[in-house]
């Protein structure tokens, strides 16, 4: 009887090993996905700003603001131009880099909290 609660302890440790290794390898590739999506959104943000610099998109948000009673009779006309002067990729390519952080730090938050309880069952 003995045998055969020490086998099933062993099993389990060998499963539970198994398990903290694999969260050891995913807290790694998220934290690496991590860093490079965060290394690649500073000049995202960056070039996104500069086209919004250079896009002319000023004196459309002005007029917004002066007459509005215009934008708003000729709001049409008003979005298909500020869709067109908006810098639409740098935009895309930021936001798919937040997400990508974003979703990273939640993952790695979660195998992190999987990892620390694999620890406490192990230290049992």
């Amino acid at each position: 009887m003995d045998e055969k609660i020490l086998f099933e302890k062993i099993m389990l440790r060998i499963a539970l090993e198994k398990k903290k290794i694999a969260i050891k390898r995913k807290i790694a590739v998220f934290s690496v996905i991590l860093g490079v999506s965060f290394l690649g959104l500073i000049p995202a943000v960056r070039g996104a700003y500069s086209g919004f610099a250079n896009s002319g998109i000023s004196p459309l948000f002005s007029l917004l603001f002066s007459d509005t009673s215009i934008v708003l009779s000729y709001w049409k006309n008003f979005t298909f131009s500020l869709l067109e002067v908006l810098p639409i990729n740098g935009i895309l390519i930021a936001v798919a880099l937040l997400v990508v952080c974003s979703a990273s730090i939640r993952f790695l938050f979660k195998n992190l909290k999987g990892f620390q309880n694999t620890k406490q069952i192990i230290a049992l």
